[in-house]
């Protein structure tokens, strides 16, 4: 049966689809920070204040609580709800949401008064040690200061956003995090217009949008207020259950965050050259835009459906649907990571070339760029596979592979350390092309185990499928790339202008021929992806009619 065959498929997609307008927004917001970013904060003053202390810092401590709580919580949550136990959900919930306040207020506050030591144990940068830079020491220590109260709102954001999910108000749940966004753009903004010091600005801005994150949620639970209550009932059978699904995945989330330190921020802060963590840190954010829009968008709409098809014991339908999202996917985003690595250059100078962000920032951001983004076909994959093994309450199998292979991953980045020899750009590729791979295999290993309980991605089927679409996305992205050398009145263009037309007459070919290719060679995914937009669409449509 065809994707627009099940009225589940159509809830679920929906339900993407409200998801995906808030999560545009939110990385819309994201892009217009970082580009202002660029613009106005010197690459050493952003590696430190925003790629250091808040993305590896703050805003690391915050995943390791949502991408452990939230996959153990919902199913649970679900379960009293399903069942008629409205008052047990939410006293469950009460108790998660109080012990979790307990436990952010103490972090922060270690935070606040101890940013030295937390800085000291992981940057060498400290007086007295082989990479001693007193300047970004300092500066870190006073922007952790700052942000440590962050820490709340974001996190506490993380358990309402799943309580939304739960009560299938999929857009509000993700819009929260537009508005944290937007807010930080706004201070930053303001900054900018006051002449005030814009990294404090940027640092006030998150701390004051995390709030208001947190407070978009309550206003979307605005009908469950007389159920929330400041309680911790630790008889609740299922607090046990909660921590015992979640310590393995704590284990497994704080290695792929050790790994993302030491390769995003450790090995790069060792090497003199300064703007090599930006390069990385902006080279992945294209890789995680269009991960939130897309894959991840996807895999929080079907996670609660998932769930019921677990409790329904219906594996055959679970397995179905993993399937043939993946290759619905799979079939969009190889040939995109193709036409990427082709115009990653005019991209990125499209985007955030001006300021601070010279040529020479371009050049490294594109390099990182074109080798993260071939992450997004696995990654998409990765997403359902992982929904699936928390739907089936499986998190040692997904845990012990992300361990393997995060690890895998920092071996690649340190033998990379030792090859390049203090080359930035070379150790730039050994980080990102390590961290592509290891996800790439993780991807398989993942669907290899999920066999076990599903029926997914059967061998034969699949080999000639990726065969089909990796062909017709090489042949595409090379005939795109030797038809754009041909043309040397716009390989000549220069500038915002010069980049654009570059952009739309690369993409352009690209498409055509892709879609050429696709249908010579019958990848009917494109199709049904196509037929099933226009359909929601028409129903969008006539509903607002009504």
């Amino acid at each position: 049966m065809g994707i627009t065959g099940t009225k589940l498929e159509k809830s679920i997609f929906k339900a993407g689809l409200f998801v995906g307008a808030a999560h545009l927004l939110f990385k819309l917001a994201g892009l217009i920070q970082a580009r202002f970013m660029t613009q106005y904060l010197p690459p050493e003053t952003y590696e430190v204040v925003y790629t250091f202390v808040f993305e590896h810092g703050i805003y690391t401590l915050f995943l390791i609580g949502e991408e452990a709580l939230a996959p153990a919580f919902l199913p649970l949550f679900m379960r009293e709800l399903d069942t008629g136990k409205v008052k047990d959900a939410w006293r469950f919930a009460n108790s998660v949401l109080s012990v979790q306040f307990i436990l952010l207020a103490l972090l922060a506050l270690f935070l606040f008064f101890a940013p030295q030591f937390v800085v000291t144990i992981t940057m060498p940068w400290e007086a007295g040690s082989a990479s001693a830079d007193p300047e970004r020491f300092a500066l870190a220590v006073r922007s952790l200061r700052s942000l440590a109260p962050a820490l709340i709102g974001l996190s506490l954001g993380s358990t309402t956003y799943v309580l939304l999910n739960a009560h299938k108000r999929f857009f509000l749940a993700a819009f929260g995090d537009a508005v944290w966004k937007f807010c930080a753009v706004g201070f930053l903004l303001a900054g900018v217009a006051l002449k005030k010091d814009y990294a404090q600005m940027l640092m006030w801005g998150l701390v004051a949008g995390s709030l208001c994150k947190l407070g978009t949620h309550l206003f979307g639970l605005r009908d469950q207020f007389d159920r929330l209550r400041f309680v911790i009932d630790w008889r609740h059978p299922f607090l046990r259950k909660l921590l015992w699904l979640m310590l393995p995945l704590l284990a497994g989330i704080v290695v792929a965050k050790i790994r993302d330190h030491v390769n995003d921020v450790f090995v790069l802060g060792t090497i003199e050259e300064s703007g090599l963590m930006q390069a990385n840190s902006i080279g992945r954010k294209l890789q995680g835009t269009i991960h939130w829009l897309v894959p991840y968008t996807l895999s929080i709409a079907v996670f609660p459906f998932f769930c019921e098809l677990v409790d329904k014991k219906d594996q055959h339908e679970l397995g179905r649907l993993v399937t043939h999202f993946g290759r619905i996917l799979m079939a969009a985003f190889i040939p995109f990571a193709m036409l990427m690595a082709v115009v990653s250059v005019p991209f990125t100078a499209l985007l955030f070339q001006g300021g601070h962000f010279d040529a020479t920032a371009v050049q490294r951001t594109a390099l990182t760029l074109s080798f993260y983004t071939f992450v997004l076909p696995a990654g998409a994959v990765e997403c359902l596979a992982m929904q699936a093994f928390f739907a089936n309450r499986r998190m040692w199998t997904v845990t012990l592979l992300g361990i393997f292979f995060s690890t895998l991953s920092i071996i690649i980045s340190w033998i990379g350390l030792h090859v390049a020899d203090g080359d930035g750009v070379l150790m730039l590729c050994f980080i990102a092309g390590g961290f592509t791979l290891s996800r790439i295999l993780k991807s398989v290993a993942l669907n290899l185990f999920l066999r076990k309980n599903a029926p997914v991605f059967p061998f034969a089927p699949t080999f000639a499928f990726l065969v089909r679409v990796i062909l017709a996305s090489l042949i595409s992205g090379a005939l795109a790339w030797l038809l754009l050398g041909k043309l040397a009145a716009v390989e000549q263009l220069a500038g915002r202008l010069g980049d654009l037309v570059k952009l739309a007459v690369t993409g352009g070919l690209f498409t055509v021929f892709y879609l050429g290719a696709a249908y010579l060679l019958r990848i009917d995914e494109i199709h049904e992806l196509y037929k099933l937009i226009v359909r929601q669409i028409a129903a969008l449509r006539a509903g607002r009619k009504k």
